[in-house]
Order: structure tokens, then C-alpha cells, then sequence
């Protein structure tokens, strides 16, 4: 969790927990917001997988052509 510094400002203090919470605890929340089985966590699993492999392709293709 992030520490807060002595000699910070409370805006930068507040920056950094809704960083923290971004990172941590949102995830988690998204993950328990609903049950999902284990197949089903899989296929989704391997659908983003899949996706983020055409989007890599895509930029690959597009800084090629330029």
C-alpha cells in the first residue's frame, strides 16, 4: 500500500492511494463480483489472450507499412 511521505502535499497524497486502489483493490473487487466457473474463466481467459495477439499483429503491420 502506498505510504504517504512527510513532506508531501494531500492532493499528491490522494493521487497516489486512487493509484493504489486502481492497482490493488479494483481488480479484486471486478473478479468477486459474480461467479464465474472455472471453464468460463478459461475461455475468457483465452479470448483476451487472443485479442491483445491481433492488436499486437495490427501495430506490427501498421509501423511496418510506414
Amino acid at each position: 500500500m502506498a505510504e504517504p511521505e512527510v513532506q508531501e502535499s494531500f492532493e499528491k497524497k490522494i493521487r497516489k492511494l486512487r493509484k493504489d486502489f486502481q492497482k490493488n483493490v479494483q481488480p479484486v473487487l471486478r473478479r468477486h463480483n459474480y461467479y464465474l466457473s472455472k471453464g468460463e474463466r478459461r475461455r475468457i481467459k483465452r479470448k483476451k489472450a487472443i485479442k491483445r495477439l491481433q492488436r499486437r499483429e495490427r501495430r506490427m503491420m501498421l509501423r511496418s507499412a510506414s
